[in-house]
């Protein structure tokens, strides 16, 4: 059950309590009446009771079987709409008492309006007053045998105004404020789940590599002299691997912390881009295993912040990598465009499931099955999807059981390079 189902389920049943006490009043006052004008009278105030106990036990037996906010409030309508056709009959019999002060039983109305609907509720039901509170005084007028009371029909429709819009000022009020602290709750709770999925995953994925840093320098101190020269480089190998690997996972954790807190700074210059996409895949090459790796660049000097545009192609490029199988291809476009540069990272695996591509750019959030393990902390999409938003960029997903393709535009000034058209094609394995 939602907690809007939940809050509507319980004002109905609260609602419910106040007509078993308007029973009960109301009994005890037909009760003691010492006259009525008619048996006729009479019968219809008893009838009038009768119906709003029926419609109370009616009322509150539907109440327990609501399931979904649209059936309780089609029933908060009803019992609204029967309220006021209670009330009003009330109203209309005992038109004939002297002194006249039914009426009050009207001021019921605006503020079961305010709290089901706040001011617009409010504002019906006054509306519904001033029209049958006319009839209501003609009906009086013709009973006791005088003229149309206007000084009393201005003063109940103006009481009942003011009563209308005090209550649904404040319950306007205590609508914002509870959407608000709902809002506020949910947000904490996600924080909450966050960090718990925060702390799960960077306290596994950082002690991976931490654990072979410390494994191969051991290794490497206690054991020198047994080593063979090919032995001791592998080693440093691994750790330098491993090395970056922690790297990238700080520097991914420290932007996001940026983002975050909204101190995300850009340094925009001039920037060859062969030489920026050549930094960043050399900078994913770890992750590449036997991957076909396809790429275009066209000529371009642009005005960006080539770090951040550098770390949204590691990015994408060790996702490509990461998901897609041994000896597929993975394709890296770059290119200008009217606006600015177009960046396109393509691969030929199974593509992105359905079901994932709404929390895909997520923080913390990873597809469950990779070609190369479970790895990362789930914030390369995160971290692309927020500074491609910094850069007043666009980016543009289509996966099919094919493949995926990332389509990257950053509005930026650009001008031709020197250099000519760099396609390459680089088969087997890894880069150096």
């Amino acid at each position: 059950m939602t907690s809007g189902l939940g809050r509507l389920r319980r004002i109905e049943q609260r609602m419910t309590y106040v007509r078993w006490f308007g029973v009960a009043f109301g009994v005890l006052t037909v009760a003691i009446q010492p006259h009525f004008p008619s048996g006729s009278t009479e019968m219809q105030a008893w009838t009038l009771l009768t119906l709003m106990a029926i419609g109370s036990l009616v009322i509150w037996g539907s109440s327990a079987r609501i399931e979904t906010e649209e059936q309780n409030e089609r029933l908060a309508l009803i019992g609204f709409l029967f309220d006021t056709f209670v009330i009003m009959g009330l109203v209309w019999v005992f038109a004939y008492e002297e002194p006249y002060v039914t009426w009050a039983l009207l001021f019921l109305l605006p503020l079961e309006g305010a709290l089901r609907y706040r001011m617009k509720g409010a504002a019906g039901a006054v509306a519904a007053i001033a029209l049958f509170f006319a009839f209501q005084s003609y009906h009086r007028a013709d009973l006791l045998g005088a003229d149309f009371d206007l000084v009393t029909y201005v003063f109940v429709v103006g009481l009942s105004a003011l009563v209308a819009g005090i209550t649904g000022a404040m319950a306007n009020q205590w609508f914002t404020q509870s959407r608000a602290f709902e809002q506020q709750s949910l947000m904490l709770a996600e924080v909450d789940e966050l960090k718990d999925r925060f702390l799960a995953i960077t306290s596994h994925e950082i002690r991976g590599p931490l654990t072979a840093i410390i494994a191969g320098v051991d290794t490497v101190r206690t054991k020198r002299g047994r080593l063979t020269p090919e032995q001791h480089d592998r080693l440093l190998e691994m750790v330098s691997l491993q090395g970056h690997q922690l790297a990238r996972i700080v520097d991914d954790l420290q932007i996001t912390s940026q983002i975050q807190s909204g101190q995300l700074a850009l340094h925009v210059q001039w920037t060859d881009l062969e030489k920026t996409i050549e930094q960043s895949l050399q900078a994913a090459a770890s992750k590449r295993r036997q991957h076909q790796l396809e790429k275009f660049i066209e000529p371009l000097e642009c005005e960006m912040d080539a770090s951040r545009v550098g770390q949204i192609i590691r990015n994408l490029v060790e996702n490509a990598y990461k998901y897609t199988p041994d000896r597929s291809r993975v394709s890296v476009t770059a290119k200008g465009t009217a606006s600015g540069l177009s960046i396109a990272i393509e691969d030929d695996g199974k593509g992105i499931p359905a079901d994932k591509r709404d929390q895909l750019f997520e923080a913390f959030s990873r597809i469950e099955e990779t070609s190369a393990g479970q790895e990362g902390v789930g914030l390369g999409l995160y971290v692309v999807s927020q500074l491609v938003s910094a850069m007043g960029g666009r980016i543009d997903l289509s996966s099919s059981p094919r493949g995926t393709t990332f389509v990257i535009d950053i509005p930026c000034k650009t001008r031709r390079s020197s250099s000519a058209h760099r396609f390459d094609v680089i088969e087997g394995q890894a880069e150096g």
